[in-house]
């Protein structure tokens, strides 16, 4: 390439992107996307990125689900799907699910699982207590639209991760997956692992997943006041596991930020990590 070339190439970077403080924030080398002008997503109803955040009795959520460098490089749809809702101020729900790559289509079953997740779990928290509900149900009945949704059902493989918090002081959580989509606890300035890492955390997307999982794992416990759960797509959970981002993560989280600093942490440029990212993050506030 001639220095003239490699002029207008730095020229072009230049005049793509954001400024200021809506620049991703850089925490290493940049990936091979950064700065190069994003290509739309071919399918109209899976935005590039969905936020949500509000707060409900003793709980401050956040939600986004935002297209990795690498998917907006090559226009590929966001295979990351999240939802979060609210069961008549008592609950809080949350799922994530991390469509897997190389089934075609991914997004579908990712959106499919979260949506009929959460529903399965709204009706069955509309009468009864937390205790008495196994989250072991929303996960069977995503699977079942998952292979319902059409023929060869392993075409919209995707992990699923699902929580459901109690709102009150000293705030109740249950928490199951299918697959390797990681959840934490945000507690003095580090992410616990709610899974046993010798029990497939983080392993390959490849290794369990809708249709037809092999198994489920399941976590509960209570959260202190300024404590969080964590739910993640790996596309966070391994940088955050593997570099710097953990620590950048944990002090940005330390405490409840606001929904548009909320996704623009999630955007931070780091070269090899430039996947889909999806998390859903709930503070205890302590008393509201």
């Amino acid at each position: 390439m001639t220095s003239e070339a490699v002029s207008q190439r730095i020229e072009s970077i230049r005049a793509w992107g954001d400024r200021g403080v809506f620049r991703p924030r850089e925490l290493g080398p940049p990936s091979r996307a950064s700065g190069v002008p994003w290509r739309l997503g071919g399918v109209s109803a899976v935005p590039d990125t969905v936020l949500e955040a509000g707060r409900v009795g003793a709980l401050e959520v956040r939600a986004a689900s935002t297209r990795g460098t690498s998917h907006r490089y090559d226009g590929v749809v966001r295979q990351d799907a999240v939802g979060v809702t609210e069961v008549a101020g008592r609950y809080v729900l949350a799922a994530v699910a991390d469509g897997v790559g190389a089934a075609a289509d991914a997004h579908r079953g990712a959106g499919l699982a979260v949506r009929h997740a959460l529903d399965h779990l709204t009706a069955v928290l509309r009468d009864a207590d937390l205790a008495r509900v196994d989250l072991g149900g929303a996960l069977w009945a995503a699977d079942r639209a998952v292979r319902a949704a059409g023929p060869e059902p392993r075409k919209r493989s995707t992990t699923l991760t699902v929580a459901a918090v109690a709102t009150g002081p000293a705030p109740r959580y249950r928490v199951a997956r299918v697959g390797d989509s990681p959840g934490f606890l945000l507690t003095d300035g580090a992410f616990l692992p709610l899974f046993d890492e010798r029990d497939g955390f983080l392993i390959d997307a490849g290794t369990d997943c809708l249709p037809s999982p092999r198994r489920m794992e399941r976590a509960d416990g209570v959260l202190r006041a300024g404590q969080a759960l964590v739910l993640a797509s790996d596309g966070v959970g391994i940088p955050m596991r593997d570099t710097q981002a953990g620590v950048y993560l944990a002090e940005a989280w330390a405490e409840p930020p606001g929904p548009v600093t909320y996704l623009h942490q999630l955007l931070f440029d780091l070269r090899s990590f430039d996947d889909d990212r999806t998390a859903v993050v709930m503070w205890a506030r302590g008393e509201p």
